[in-house]
């Protein structure tokens, strides 16, 4: 029989809204007296972070981290879905205020606050933390606040970031768990010691043993009256597939992060066969799937006929992957660099286009033949291809590559599925020829989050692609206030990218969640955990909490 071959998941703008996969309900008394305090909360990551700074490394490595030890000047309302300049609440700024031009944000700062080692938060520690956020040489994520033009101190707690122009999104970039507020008395310490790790968050780090398990334990003069809940906080560390075995085990309250890990098909089914009292739940990503050509080696794929010869080989009708939920949530093929829903994206017609797969697979076959022939590659090449480990999708769609590569166009590829603390640091060095991996942003809040990603000199740019008229045009689209040509630059700037093609996505993705049925959030209580976009969810740990004793909860087997 055939086998199916495995891909991606549902693209995340075609699913409309969150799909929930329920189990029987847990058994809630008529009337909950108010948050029990105590317990441990217990979740994991698949790889301990290189540093522990949260300006210098994007993605879901420092998160469990950052956002248990740090605090930002705003956070998104932690009991809504919705991320959005118009759910910011206060964190570390009790209050802020607009200037009529939308060009001069004044943010009044809490009192009283103190970092983990007791020195006190001032201004002083919001304009270097701020400073440091926008400098492109201190941060992997400055691009979303380029338009900050100064960080001026009013006094000791009030502080005004004054604007280039009016950027409504200010507020969403300024969240945690990346834009935090660090003491800046500690600016000389190591980011990849630990000792880094001192914040005003509901947190503190206690322990770190390495290859196993952070332990944090509750700030007992955190800035909230009453929060956190919990009196401990321990992320374990895990490969993707041992997250799911320690969940149905109960060694574990959540199933991988407060936002993710809950991904692959299999995974989910085997939570609600052998935990069927856990709640899941999935959301879509701000993240695509698919190949990334490296601009940084020199080789073959640095031709754009190859690039795109590669691309129009692909079936991707055949490989629609079932491997992260598949058929249970309906998998649509293709993807583009812009959610499909999102104003000014490019259509799933136009992206096929785009990348040469508008036709028919056997007529692609023999263009993509003749563009490798022309490129001077008539007999092939070969290339080195890497992935992660964590799930057959990866693997499988490295296999199914390499097959067709080989079989249509003669191109041999060397499969190589490292381990998570081989694989990012290539992928951050930019050290591969060919990598399957993924392409996100932090927040899916507007087009900007998405183009910026590829801008040169960003760390989800993971290829190194430079185009100056690129860089222009997502840097235009930040200042431009008029929405008509706002769409009229992302356009531009999307046919720019895909004419260039130095990722090609696959597919979307749906990531979530699992917890056991009695954690609550919030109060009033929440069943469980609020999912929110990107990683906005890492600031939400304060308000967790049990109903009922933090015991093992899963039933014998």
């Amino acid at each position: 029989m055939k086998k199916v071959l495995f891909v991606l998941v549902t693209i995340i703008v075609l699913v409309a809204s969150m799909v929930v996969l329920t189990t029987p309900a847990f058994t809630q008394p008529q009337k909950l007296t108010g948050p029990i305090r105590g317990g441990v909360l217990r979740v994991a990551n698949v790889i301990e972070p290189p540093y522990y700074d949260p300006h210098r490394l994007t993605g879901g490595r420092l998160v469990n981290h950052s956002g248990a030890v740090f605090s930002a000047l705003v956070r998104p309302d932690p009991m809504k879905e919705e991320v959005s300049s118009k759910t910011m609440t206060p964190d570390l700024a009790e209050s802020w205020d607009i200037s009529p031009d939308g060009k001069t944000y004044t943010f009044n700062l809490r009192r009283g606050v103190t970092f983990h080692d007791g020195r006190p938060l001032t201004s002083k520690d919001v304009k270097y933390s701020l400073d440091k956020f926008r400098d492109p040489k201190r941060s992997a994520l400055s691009t979303g606040v380029k338009p900050i033009e100064s960080v001026d101190i009013v006094d000791d707690y009030k502080v005004r970031v004054r604007l280039l122009h009016p950027y409504p999104e200010l507020l969403v970039y300024l969240t945690s768990p990346f834009a935090a507020i660090e003491p800046e008395h500690l600016k000389d310490v190591n980011p990849k010691s630990t000792d880094f790790l001192v914040g005003t968050g509901p947190f503190k780090f206690k322990e770190h043993i390495p290859g196993k398990v952070f332990i944090y334990e509750r700030n007992p003069n955190y800035f909230v009256p009453g929060l956190p809940y919990v009196d401990r906080y321990e992320v374990y560390i895990l490969e993707q597939a041992a997250v799911t075995d320690a969940f149905i085990g109960g060694n574990l309250d959540v199933c991988g992060s407060m936002r993710s890990y809950l991904d692959f098909g299999p995974h989910i089914l085997k939570v609600q066969k052998y935990a069927p009292e856990a709640v899941t739940a999935l959301k879509p990503f701000p993240y695509t799937r698919g190949i990334h050509f490296s601009f940084a080696r020199k080789g073959p794929w640095n031709d754009l006929r190859v690039r795109k010869a590669m691309a129009m080989v692909v079936d991707y009708h055949e490989v629609v992957v079932p491997a992260f939920g598949g058929r249970e949530v309906k998998p649509v093929e293709g993807a583009g660099l812009l959610p499909f829903y999102m104003p000014g994206a490019f259509n799933k017609e136009e992206v096929a286009k785009a990348y040469g797969v508008d036709k028919p697979l056997e007529q692609r076959i023999v263009d993509a033949k003749r563009l490798v022939k022309e490129a001077g590659y008539p007999d092939g090449f070969q290339v080195d291809g890497i992935t992660i480990t964590g799930g057959p999708f990866w693997s499988e769609t490295m296999s199914y590559l390499a097959d067709i590569w080989k079989r249509h166009l003669n191109i041999t590829m060397k499969v190589r599925i490292l381990e998570s603390a081989v694989f990012y640091p290539l992928v951050d060095k930019g050290d591969f020829e060919v990598l399957f991996h993924g392409l996100q942003t932090q927040t899916d809040a507007e087009a900007y989050g998405f183009l910026s990603s590829m801008t040169s000199g960003q760390i989800q740019n993971y290829v190194k692609w430079s185009n100056k008229e690129y860089d222009a045009l997502v840097g235009q689209l930040m200042s431009e206030g008029n929405e008509a040509k706002r769409l009229e630059l992302v356009r531009k700037a999307q046919s720019i990218f895909y004419a260039e093609m130095p990722y090609v996505a696959f597919g979307g993705v749906t990531q979530g969640t699992g917890w056991r049925p009695d954690l609550r959030m919030g109060w009033p209580a929440i069943e469980g955990i609020v999912i929110q976009p990107g990683y906005t969810n890492a600031s939400i740990i304060d308000r967790i909490w049990f109903e009922g004793t933090a015991k093992r909860w899963t039933k014998a087997r």
